[in-house]
């Protein structure tokens, strides 16, 4: 006896079950390819070194080291600070003339010229105050160490090995030009155990430091300086 074969009732007309086995294909394919991947990187050491400025030392003197122009000077201030004041405090009426006669012959050294400035400023009680100012500037044609520079027993380096890392601490000013160099001279800095910070130098010449408020140099030049203001 013939029988007529049924239609299956809940069968459509398109099939999918060739769709899911190539999406099955492509999860496995991608699910190996990420096994792969980590099992790559487990095998494989990485060692990332990003300098981390640290506190500085209690009571210690700050050495700022500017890297502008893709070379390296140290500024220091001692010397300079001690002609230009000889250990003298300039009261509120003195500060003009003693500005006039200290920049008469400013000091240099192997980089900068050293003067003083000054500001008045008038508080919100009408109270009259002067600040004292270092300002910092190039010497014309005398330019810094560079990179193949860097000597160990001239320069920046050789500097280095006459400051006790416990009483100093280094601040790099770094202008776009110079941070390959600035990288060189920090590493030296650290590796001889030095304490550094670093700020964008964006301002140029005359760099300016306030020294003191009201006219008055407090304990003194190197506790008096202050950060580079732009």
């Amino acid at each position: 006896m013939y029988r007529k074969p049924r239609k299956g009732g809940g069968s459509g007309i398109l099939n999918l079950d060739s769709l899911m086995d190539i999406l099955s294909c492509l999860v496995g394919v991608m699910l190996f390819m990420v096994i792969y991947t980590v099992l790559e990187l487990g095998s494989t050491a990485f060692q990332v070194q990003m300098p981390v400025d640290r506190e500085a030392p209690p009571g210690s003197r700050r050495l700022v080291v500017v890297c502008a122009g893709g070379t390296v000077r140290p500024l220091v201030t001692d010397g300079p600070l001690r002609q230009l004041f000889a250990g003298q405090l300039v009261s509120f009426a003195e500060v003009p003339t003693f500005v006039v006669s200290a920049n008469d012959a400013p000091p240099t050294d192997r980089f900068f010229r050293y003067s003083v400035a000054y500001e008045d400023q008038v508080s919100a009680m009408g109270e009259r105050s002067r600040t004292l100012q270092l300002l910092v500037d190039e010497l014309p044609g005398v330019p810094g160490d560079s990179a193949h520079q860097l000597d160990p027993s001239t320069g920046y380096p050789a500097l280095l090995s006459l400051l006790d890392p416990a009483e100093t601490w280094i601040e790099f000013a770094v202008d776009g030009e110079s941070l390959e160099i600035f990288r060189d001279a920090r590493q030296r800095a650290v590796e001889r155990g030095f304490t550094t910070g670093w700020r964008p130098l964006t301002g140029g010449f005359p760099l300016t430091y306030a020294l003191s408020a009201a006219g008055s140099l407090g304990e003194g030049p190197d506790a008096a300086l202050s950060k580079p203001q732009r």
